[in-house]
């Protein structure tokens, strides 16, 4: 990552670069620029970017730097004492920031509570409208959540508008553009109605629970993920990295998937499970006996989806012990892993959009040749399906020139997502080639309204009382 600083003439010569990292922390007390209602401020990303820079007290204040961080300036290593004046000279100065040699060092109580704040008229706003809308005139004693079963009103009015927000991962490549998007960041797209993916819309309601003092664990799941939790495997993938590892494909099997659990007392029998993904998964909002049946690790039964197409059955954990597995390997997925981005929406195939009836993704290819094996590969994929070939399958070098009918449907009927990959088109493209040099890029859109019957999704009532 890369942090732009402008330091004033009054901040005085001889400066290092140390010096001007501290001019960045202490920029960060100052009051935050006024912005229009709905506005988030000049100044909002480069909070966000701070706490990327430094330790967090448990008050939310930023600490010292990060242990580990490594410093490029024009393409040369830099430490802290290196003089600027050069640098002052052509202007703002940029530096290149290198996470790879720092830890999980996030505080997340502090941070959750710190990014909460640099938005929190406009979060508080949508999540009691939310409330508004669902509980009417009752939405003034649910808001007091001071009883479980107003508590569980809450969260299913919230849960519900964060499971109808889009499946996709679009957003991350409009502007300002996040390869992963943080809970504040998601929640910002949900407002301006995106989305997100599992992780992103799960992490975006523990970040809402932890606001309202509603204590929240994350839950883990994935395709065919049945056996013991490998809570060991996956530290030590996150220790040492080794995600893109052919040997650790197995256990990464068992963290595919997020979901979670709300705790609206301290009594287990109030608790809330949900899975709040969307796409082909069922909106989940069970009470602890319903939840039971998914989480009991004596009895875990899976939930038949289709991803795009293919019948899975997933299955969930709970690591109410282990919470450092997916809150790290949420960090890992922001800082960490290099082209997660394209990674997401063209190797594992979440694709650009998921509308439960649309699968629009993006696919990258070096010539004519590996574009017709490719072409192949998604013909053969939609027969396996049931579907044909000619009708439920569409190319397209862009999403408004192919003449062809499966996308003149998907463009009328979700106009607004259309829009927005049209928009980020320059910068998905950007990505691709970035992450893989020299490889052009087509749209792929497939109709998931012609499913077969048999590969149609489980269907589980939305329930969040004891029977």
């Amino acid at each position: 990552m890369t942090l732009k600083i402008a330091v004033p003439p009054e901040a005085g010569r001889d400066l290092t670069l140390g010096d001007v990292l501290s001019f960045s922390r202490s920029a960060d007390l100052e009051t935050p620029a006024a912005a229009e209602p709905g506005d988030p401020g000049p100044d909002l990303e480069r909070r966000r970017f701070a706490d990327g820079l430094f330790l967090l007290t448990d008050e939310g204040a930023l600490g010292e730097l990060i242990p580990g961080l490594r410093f490029r300036i024009g393409g040369r290593a830099c430490d802290l004492d290196h003089r600027l004046d050069g640098e002052r000279a052509a202007g703002p100065v940029r530096i290149e920031i290198d996470r790879a040699h720092t830890g999980y060092t996030r505080n997340w109580p502090a941070y959750l509570s710190r990014r909460w704040k640099l938005r929190a008229d406009a979060y508080s706003r949508f999540v009691e409208s939310l409330v508004e809308a669902a509980c009417a005139r009752e939405a003034g004693s649910v808001l007091r959540l001071d009883a479980p079963d107003r508590v569980r009103r809450f969260l299913a009015a919230v849960a519900g508008r964060i499971y109808a927000a889009p499946y996709e991962t679009y957003s991350r490549y409009l502007e300002p553009g996040a390869p992963f998007k943080s809970c504040d960041q998601t929640l910002d797209r949900i407002l301006e109605g995106d989305g997100g993916n599992c992780a992103e819309k799960a992490m975006a309601l523990y970040f809402i629970a932890h606001a309202y003092g509603i204590q929240a664990e994350m839950v883990l799941g994935g395709e065919e993920a049945a056996g013991k939790f490998p809570s060991r495997a996956l530290r030590s993938i996150l220790d040492q990295r080794t995600f893109d590892s052919e040997a650790t494909r197995d256990a990464q099997r068992y963290w595919q998937h997020y979901a979670i659990l709300c705790r609206p007392s301290g009594n287990a029998e109030d608790d809330v499970f949900c899975d709040v993904a969307g796409s082909n998964i069922p909106f989940l909002f069970l009470g602890a006996e319903e939840a039971s049946t998914y989480l009991d690790p004596d009895r875990r039964a899976p939930i038949r989806v289709v991803i795009t197409l293919e019948p899975i059955r997933l299955y969930y954990h709970r690591l109410a012990r282990r919470q450092d597995l997916p809150l790290d390997l949420y960090y890992a997925m922001e800082n960490f892993i290099a082209s997660i981005d394209v990674i997401h929406t063209v190797d594992n195939e979440l694709g650009l959009l998921h509308t439960g009836d649309y699968w629009v993704g993006a696919v990258a290819y070096r010539g004519r040749r590996e574009l017709g094996r490719i072409v192949g590969e998604y013909e053969r994929f939609v027969c396996r399906a049931g579907l044909d070939p000619r009708a439920d399958v569409c190319f397209a070098r862009k999403l408004v020139s192919a003449r062809h009918p499966l996308l003149e449907r998907f463009l009328g009927a979700y106009p607004c997502g259309a829009g927005r990959i049209i928009a980020a088109d320059g910068r998905i493209r950007q990505r691709i080639n970035s992450a893989n040099p020299g490889t052009q890029m087509y749209y792929v859109i497939i109709n998931l309204q012609k499913m077969p019957a048999h590969h149609r999704q489980e269907r589980i009532p939305a329930k969040a009382t004891r029977s």
